[in-house]
């Protein structure tokens, strides 16, 4: 299994609790993508990596009835997730498929849209100047690919996250860490990134958020996403442990965690 199909698989299970365990963070962060992208009315817009909707809800509500959003994410679980989003807000203007961003410009022959969303997936691509190069393709001269990516925990982040996986150890031995191929730390890189892509007048913008998580979800939230790889190789007999010594080792009832969320936008030429 390569490393692209193993990221879709842990989506795909993490679709059904994805920012559904009480702890919000991926709806804030898509909101200011789509704020930062600033679809108007009547545009099509492209949200690659729609997961299960943060991003294509708000702009298909920003392009309105007249404009045209779709979704594209390659996890079965997570097109059924963003297609009940769509059904949910009675949105006529969107449609979701399953498909691969760094293959956008072959599941969309001849599509051209005025905005091109990216939020928070370049890291897990193999080749993400593939995909900057394809959804570049898909721009219509003029058009903006704007792009969302977790670049700093907090010492606060760091330091929990450490814990849980001192804790953890025991029971996850032998589990290999998901595979980011590119972290794109620097703004620069990113930058870069986007400029061999395609695009031009590149600009970066760095937005902490915060996220509160609760001691007694912090399992569920573990579970809920990209982190719950490493877990996965927890033998199901022995995940009831494995909670209730992660539950009786956190020192705290509530832990906030600011994150450093870096958006990026370009245009084409």
């Amino acid at each position: 299994m390569d490393a692209k199909e193993y990221m879709a698989g842990v989506f795909d299970r993490a679709a059904g609790t994805y920012e559904q365990v009480g702890v919000p963070f991926f709806a804030p962060v898509a909101a200011e993508l789509v704020r930062q992208a600033a679809p108007e009315p009547g545009d099509r817009v492209l949200d690659a990596g729609c997961g299960t909707g943060a991003s294509l809800v708000p702009a298909a509500r920003a392009v309105g009835p007249t404009g045209q959003v779709v979704g594209l994410d390659l996890a079965p679980g997570m097109v059924a997730a963003a297609t009940a989003e769509i059904e949910r807000h009675g949105l006529s203007n969107a449609t979701v498929l399953l498909g691969d961003a760094e293959r956008a410009e072959e599941l969309l022959p001849g599509a051209r849209f005025d905005v091109v969303l990216a939020g928070m997936m370049l890291y897990f691509l193999p080749d993400p100047l593939a995909a900057v190069r394809s959804m570049t393709g898909l721009l219509r001269p003029g058009g903006r690919l704007a792009a969302s990516l977790l670049v700093e925990s907090s010492p606060a982040e760091i330091e929990l996250l450490g814990l849980v996986g001192r804790v953890l150890q025991p029971y996850t031995a032998g589990a290999g860490s998901a595979p980011f191929h590119h972290m794109l730390g620097t703004s620069e890189e990113l930058i870069r990134l986007f400029e061999v892509g395609g695009l031009g007048g590149v600009r970066c913008d760095d937005v902490v958020f915060e996220v509160v998580v609760e001691a007694e979800r912090l399992w569920d939230w573990l579970w809920s996403a990209a982190r719950r790889a490493p877990l996965e190789a927890i033998p199901e007999h022995l995940r009831g442990d494995a909670k209730a010594a992660l539950e009786a080792a956190l020192p705290q009832d509530r832990y906030v965690l600011p994150r450093t969320i870096r958006y990026a936008t370009g245009t084409r030429p």
